[in-house]
């Protein structure tokens, strides 16, 4: 007779030198010591039953050719068969008689109508054939019939239970002592019964021991019934409070994922998220939809995978033709994703900055955050507003530098008109940058040369207003740029008057954008740049009409570093651009120290919210915006590269769902070039007009007499006079 099994085991250890081994086995069937209607000890939760099972089967050295086997076969007892076991323990109940159970139960003979008396008490004093009740013999009480059968009362689940164990091991006395482990597990379901060790000691009984272990033949030594409450213990999963080490986790309790979650298989209009698990128990690759996914926030440790589900929506997204930027503090991000973007219809658009190269034979490109080419007169505006807001964001002047801003925000407008004529002459080289900011404030005869080709109502601040500032405001707005100063990248990077960097250009050009800030001297003023700039650019947009205008996707790494310098304008890209068909992802490891602005922008527009494992603190917040969905312990045991996620699909807010991340050479393995990267970075090269760093610094050198030549049409040396400069 066979029956279901439940086997649970330490497996052994593989090896060819192992089964040379001798192989000692101790072998054990448990059977209930006293008669099966008196129960065992009924195991709750606290403490969890399966602790001792689990801390004993980890002990096991499979290493060693140890194995440690517990097999529990269950056969469902059907109701017939327990009615009459039933009515056998009524029989045989030893106080049967006319007094039995407290009360007389027939006037006539001993024992008579016991039977009927029984049934007429279990069907509420109804007999059918109104024996012993109808000639007024009183019925017997409840408490005494249970008595009789015991733990078989009406309506329980039996089972006829086989319980074997066995052990193996290459000594003896090691086979011996995990038998006795086990054996002390099931020592705690003692109660008025209790389990026996039965050894087989013959080799007939040892090999049909083995057959009953092997095949899951059920032939117990003896009947033994067993209730639900007796064996819950031991079939239920491990719960919380099961602490031994080897036990696989569930991972808490999280909602599936929704039966409409698109399936990714590359199409344009779709960005994938990670494996899922669908209704059907099949994992695919699922998807948000373009149009559904506006703004996003992905939350959780360090190391467990926000960049690498970053990179894979990003490289997705750029061979379907979009323009992406991502931000990429450290870099990693780009060195991996470098290889998957090496082809031909994507190096034509790919941009890249990296300003943790320096030498001075190394190809860098540059920006010009003043830089007027293409840009209009109503652009000067924006133009200062950016400037002025990101080093001042950068310095974290706040309000408690008014005359330091006023005087950067006029030194930039002067030297955006500037600009603005050098370009419309045709001289785009002699175009002031980030360093004559620096120029402008310290070199008074520099100045005054210039400040002739500006309208009066610039000259009037700078010839009235200015003087009569304090000395020491000017060393605050200077020290930015003395900063940036000190770093060759950097000098490189903001040194060029002409710009290979423009995002605007990137938005409307469907560019792939990788920005790669490391290394630098002032990464936080870097950084705090280019958020304000691609929030003007984002805006600037206006001038497009909606259905031109091409989505363009931004990630950003490290957002709470990113947030601490850009005072307010990550909250600004949430709340603003969506109109204008940027989206925004912002990745961090703490989302409580997201300032409060940007936390609640973010919040408040997200159509993704993504979260690894956490830190309690932050698993709770998370938590809480799920509405209990998913508990704060389940984000915390989290494995790594697994996330809980929720998104808008099809305008709707989904529950949040479990999500398998997948490693870019996992869903990009037809995509890997690597040998087309020399290709790549010389397509770089072009398409951002790169050049030595070294003949940018020399450039710079010189850009202060460039500047003034142009301006005032002067030779090289009459540009290096300071007489003709003050006439």
């Amino acid at each position: 007779m066979s029956a279901p099994t439940v086997d649970l085991a330490k497996p052994a250890a593989d090896g060819a030198s192992r089964s040379m081994r001798p192989v000692y086995t101790e072998r054990v069937e448990l059977v209930l010591a006293l008669p099966d209607h008196q129960p065992l000890a009924a195991l709750g939760l606290a403490p969890d039953p399966l602790q001792q099972l689990a801390t004993a089967l980890s002990s096991v050295r499979t290493a060693d050719g140890e194995r440690a086997d517990v097999v529990l076969d269950l056969v469902p007892v059907t109701q017939r068969a327990l009615a009459r076991r039933r009515r056998r323990l009524v029989a045989r109940s030893k106080r049967r008689g006319p007094t039995a159970y407290g009360e007389k139960l027939t006037g006539g003979r001993w024992g008579a109508g016991l039977v009927e008396s029984f049934t007429a008490a279990w069907c509420g004093g109804s007999s059918g054939s109104g024996g012993g009740a109808a000639r007024g013999g009183r019925l017997p009480r409840m408490t005494d019939v249970r008595d009789a059968v015991g733990k078989f009362e009406p309506g329980s689940a039996v089972f006829e239970v086989q319980l074997l164990l066995r052990t193996q091991a290459a000594h003896p006395q090691a086979a011996l002592e995990r038998m006795h482990q086990l054996l002390a597990v099931f020592a705690a379901t003692s109660g008025e019964n209790y389990l026996k060790v039965c050894r087989p000691r013959t080799r007939r009984a040892v090999a049909g021991f083995d057959r009953r272990f092997d095949t899951g033949e059920f032939a117990p030594r003896r009947r033994q019934w067993l209730t639900v409450p007796e064996l819950a213990g031991f079939l239920k999963p491990p719960t919380a409070r099961c602490h031994a080490p080897g036990v696989v986790r569930s991972g808490g309790l999280v909602p599936p994922a929704p039966a409409t979650l698109p399936v990714y298989t590359g199409q344009r209009d779709l960005v994938p998220l990670g494996a899922v698990v669908y209704p059907d128990g099949v994992e695919r690759i699922g998807a948000a939809r373009v149009k559904d996914l506006l703004f996003a926030l992905s939350l959780g440790k360090a190391g467990h995978g926000k960049t690498e589900q970053a990179l894979v929506q990003g490289i997705a997204l750029a061979h379907n033709g979009y323009g992406t930027w991502f931000l990429d503090p450290h870099g990693e991000a780009w060195v991996r994703a470098k290889p998957y973007l090496a082809h031909p219809h994507i190096t034509g658009r790919l941009w890249e900055i990296n300003l943790a190269k320096t030498g001075p034979e190394q190809m860098v490109v540059s920006w010009n955050p003043l830089s007027m080419e293409n840009r209009a007169a109503a652009d000067v505006q924006d133009i200062v507003r950016s400037v002025v807001e990101g080093i001042a964001a950068a310095q974290d002047w706040g309000d408690h530098a008014p005359r330091a801003r006023t005087i950067l925000a006029r030194t930039a407008q002067a030297l955006a008109l500037l600009n603005l004529q050098a370009v419309a002459a045709g001289a785009p080289d002699a175009q002031c940058t980030l360093f004559q900011i620096r120029t402008w404030l310290v070199d008074e005869e520099w100045r005054w040369a210039l400040l002739a080709k500006l309208p009066q109502r610039v000259r009037d601040y700078w010839e009235k207003t200015f003087p009569a500032l304090a000395k020491d405001a000017v060393p605050t707005v200077t020290y930015a740029i003395d900063r940036i100063d000190t770093s060759q990248s950097l000098q490189a990077f903001f040194g060029s008057p002409r710009s290979g960097y423009d995002v605007r250009s990137a938005m409307n050009e469907n560019k792939v954008v990788f920005v790669c800030p490391s290394g630098s001297e002032s990464d936080a003023l870097v950084s705090c740049l280019l958020i304000h700039d691609l929030h003007r650019a984002g805006l600037s947009r206006q001038d497009t009409l909606r259905e031109d205008r091409h989505t363009f996707w931004g990630w950003g790494d490290e957002l709470t570093a990113l947030d601490a310098s850009s005072k307010g304008f990550l909250a600004a890209i949430a709340e603003q651009l969506r109109k204008y068909e940027v989206r925004f992802t912002g990745m961090t490891q703490m989302a409580l120290r997201l300032s409060a602005i940007t936390r609640q922008a973010l919040l408040q527009n997200q159509s993704l919210l993504s979260t690894c494992a956490a830190d309690y603190d932050e698993a709770a917040f998370v938590a809480k915006r799920w509405n209990g969905h998913v508990t704060p312990e389940t984000i915390t045991e989290l494995p790594k590269y697994h996330y809980i996620m929720s998104i808008a699909l099809d305008g709707q807010r989904t529950t949040p769902f479990r999500v398998r991340g997948l490693p870019v050479e996992e869903v990009f393995a037809h995509y890997f070039n690597p040998d087309g990267i020399p290709d790549l970075d010389a397509a770089i090269d072009t398409n951002m007009r790169r050049r030595p760093a070294g003949q940018i610094l020399a450039d710079l050198e010189h850009l202060d007499t460039e500047i003034l030549t142009h301006h005032l049409g002067l030779t090289g040396g009459q540009a290096g006079d300071p007489t003709t400069r003050l006439d």
